[in-house]
């Protein structure tokens, strides 16, 4: 049985998340957990980087998942891209923007704090689940003065699920404001229906171009960064003890590191509900793709790699 969150999920938070894709949970996060997590997530990010993690991504047989610094990326492509780079105007980015992802595979203590932490009641009780799987997780990194934006995306294209109760917990461990990497979501776009292309996560509307990565049937992102006014964008300021949560579906990015003293450090924690069963995706470049002995339709209490963590 998960720890228990400060307080329960109200109705109208439910109602919120139903409709809009996303709710922010205000004072929900029991501090001893976000002390927890803040602790590992460091021990993560001091870490020297993985070769064979690096490989990984490429081949898709990764056990330790990857990483990648999205400040170095981005230096480079300033200095012979062409396309409208994901970056806040204003100065070359400096520190670091890290992004780890699936890092609870190797990682004892972030495992332990997905698995018996309070996130998976807080998604049964968004989604209605009677049992709740740890999908992965990714850990974010934005030093001051990284200035990344994460662009305008989609999680659907990029995993290895499909159902309709699939939700994203986002826990941040810092305060985290506007100017330091606030995330933003298009609200309701989790019910227009469309799956589009995965990110490059460099540019504002580029795609993946991992080999072997086909996206053919998906649509293009919409440039909503060159068209704010067309869509509901709404972004939230949040504060340790908070946990944002949104569904797979939605369109969402976040704001730049643009302070020249705030770090912003926070944890997406993906989990599938009832509905849920795997799915082999042309579009998906998980590292761990080709590593799950899973075919689609399978149950994911199939595969180590995704515990039941909620229900019995």
């Amino acid at each position: 049985m998960s720890a228990s969150p400060l307080r329960d999920v109200t109705p109208d938070e439910v109602e919120t998340y139903l409709r809009d894709g996303v709710v922010l949970l205000r004072s929900i996060y029991p501090p001893q957990w976000v002390e927890r997590l803040r602790t590992a997530m460091q021990q993560v990010f001091d870490r020297e980087a993985d070769a064979t993690a690096l490989s990984g991504l490429a081949t898709g047989e990764s056990t330790v998942g990857s990483r990648a610094d999205m400040v170095t990326r981005v230096r480079d492509l300033l200095e012979r891209h062409t396309e409208r780079l994901a970056v806040e105007p204003g100065g070359v980015p400096t520190g670091r923007s890290i992004v780890e992802t699936d890092a609870c595979s190797w990682h004892e203590g972030l495992r332990r704090h997905h698995c018996e932490g309070p996130l998976p009641q807080i998604v049964a009780a968004l989604t209605s689940s009677v049992r709740v799987n740890l999908y992965s997780d990714q850990l974010f990194l934005k030093e001051p003065g990284s200035r990344v934006r994460t662009p305008w995306h989609q999680d659907k294209p990029f995993w290895l699920l499909d159902g309709t109760k699939v939700a994203v917990c986002w826990v941040p461990v810092d305060v985290v404001t506007l100017d330091s990497g606030a995330m933003g979501y298009v609200i309701g776009s989790h019910l227009w229906g469309k799956t589009f292309k995965p990110s490059d996560f460099s540019t504002e509307t580029g795609t993946s171009r991992i080999p072997g990565i086909s996206y053919d049937d998906l649509e293009d992102l919409p440039d909503i960064e060159a068209n704010p006014l067309a869509y509901d964008v709404r972004h939230f300021p949040a504060e340790p003890g908070d946990v944002i949560v949104h569904d797979w579906r939605m369109l969402h990015g976040s704001t730049g590191n643009k302070t020249a003293d705030r770090i912003r450090r926070a944890a997406s924690v993906r989990y599938a509900g009832d509905d849920v069963v795997f799915r082999q995706r042309a579009s998906s470049p998980e590292p761990f793709r080709h590593t799950t002995g899973l075919a689609d339709g399978d149950s994911l209490d199939g595969a180590a790699r995704f515990p039941r963590v909620w229900g019995d």
